[in-house]
């Protein structure tokens, strides 16, 4: 399955959108993109040498974390806040045969506690759910588990499965997000195929 590119209306005090490919862009490949996104964000702040440097960085991982398969990407920057992740979103060709969005959602593995389900709203889903999960997740063979906190929105139209999901090893970072992730969702309209 290739991804399919979508555009998503998005808050711009919010969100930062996050190329998937460069090919028409401004930028050569995610260093550059990196390189321009941390001196925007740190021009005329307190420290802004160190400041640039800790945004590029950060930057360049959102920018090259593996993306197959995804549909638009986008970096959680509030203007008046910090930093705390990014989001991914997909969209699927798939006829509505009245399935709960439940059901579509992926499996899990561990789960320190019953994950919390519950209806989610965009207008362009005629139904739509919010999981909220938080897992066990083993680093590599000799570590001890750490917290994998994550968030999904699944939403099914006729002729459409929309997908929004962010992941955080830090549950405050995500937690400060939900707001925002729901109205991103909110905003994923699988009409909007590039």
């Amino acid at each position: 399955m290739t991804a399919t590119r979508i555009r998503i209306p998005y808050d711009p005090a919010t969100w930062i959108p996050v190329p998937l490919d460069y090919l028409g862009t401004d930028w050569a490949d995610a260093g550059e993109w990196a390189s321009w996104v941390a001196a925007e964000a740190s021009r005329g702040r307190p420290g802004e040498a160190e400041l640039a440097a800790a945004i590029e960085e950060h930057a360049r991982s959102i920018a090259l974390f593996p993306a197959e398969h995804v549909g638009a990407r986008f970096w959680h920057y509030p203007a008046d806040g910090v930093p705390t992740g990014f989001a991914d979103a997909y969209v699927e060709a798939r006829a509505d045969d009245g399935i709960d969005p439940a059901e579509l959602l992926p499996e899990l593995g561990f789960t320190v506690v019953e994950p919390v389900i519950e209806p989610a709203h965009a207008d362009a889903f005629d139904r739509a759910v919010r999981r909220l999960t938080l897992s066990a997740v083993l680093p590599d063979e000799d570590a001890e588990p750490t917290l994998l906190p994550k968030a999904e929105w699944l939403g099914i139209r006729d002729g459409w499965v929309g997908y929004l999901v962010s992941v955080d090893h830090d549950a405050n970072a995500l937690s400060s997000r939900l707001a925002d992730l729901d109205e991103l969702f909110r905003t994923l309209d699988p009409e909007r195929i590039s």
